[in-house]
């Protein structure tokens, strides 16, 4: 009886030891996907720090006709948060133990947005992928060996142009668009469809998400490899979220 209450401790010890492991490194600790609702949240935090630093600025916050720049002096980028802009993916991992989603993300970001009439009239944005970050720093260099960054820092996503946006008001809620572009990875170019939700607030700043999914193989990826790694999904969700002001 003493020897099957040693084994049954020693299995118990076991399951709890392998819990810890999973919950202080396989966790599934991804950040959520970007929305538009948690962008504008987070960037009245980051207004009210900058307010006490000093360095405020001040939007033009009339209509939403113009050039409007991704702006990097409110917001600076961080992974814990999601603050500031960014761009990455998020992708399914089977672990040998579990499931967890794969995230990473650049805070590298460039680019400006035209309207002119209630009118997209051209989008381009461009991505320093050797800063991307992880939920998992372990996989980082794997990320940037898969995307070729050595050789391809940059990677861009060119919206086309004559989408209607009118519906969107300073002060007003968010709208929703499907806007075509090309989308370029590892010297690969694509056409993709980016679902967009977008809203200018009452202080004239601009806050704007996207999403489209893509396959790896199509753009010439091949996701990471490691010993604890089943599988990885073959598509994946490429996700935005940009601060603008002109």
């Amino acid at each position: 009886m003493k020897k099957k209450y040693l084994i049954g401790g020693g299995a118990l010890g076991l399951v709890l030891v392998v819990l810890a492991v999973w919950f202080l490194f396989f966790k599934d600790d991804a950040p959520a996907a970007v929305d538009v609702g948690d962008a504008d949240a987070q960037l009245d935090e980051d207004i009210a720090a900058a307010d006490a630093r000093g360095d405020g600025l001040t939007p033009i916050p009339e209509g939403i006709d113009g050039e409007w720049i991704i702006d990097d002096a409110i917001g600076e980028f961080d992974f814990e948060t999601a603050s500031g802009n960014f761009a990455g993916f998020r992708v399914a991992e089977e672990l040998t133990i579990g499931e967890v989603t794969a995230v990473g993300r650049s805070g590298g970001i460039t680019g400006a947005v035209t309207i002119a009439d209630g009118e997209l009239t051209g989008a381009d944005v461009n991505v320093d992928m050797t800063a991307i970050v992880s939920n998992d720093s372990r996989r980082e260099n794997a990320i940037r060996r898969a995307i070729d960054a050595t050789n391809f820092p940059t990677a861009s996503f060119t919206f086309a142009s004559g989408v209607d946006v009118s519906a969107i008001e300073v002060g007003g809620d968010a709208q929703s668009f499907s806007v075509d572009g090309d989308l370029t990875v590892a010297g690969v170019t694509n056409p993709v469809t980016f679902t967009i939700d977008a809203l200018v607030r009452d202080d004239g700043f601009g806050v704007i998400v996207g999403s489209t999914e893509i396959v790896w193989e199509d753009f010439g990826v091949t996701p990471p490899s490691a010993r604890i790694v089943v599988s990885i999904a073959d598509e994946g969700i490429v996700e935005f979220q940009l601060i603008v002001a002109r």
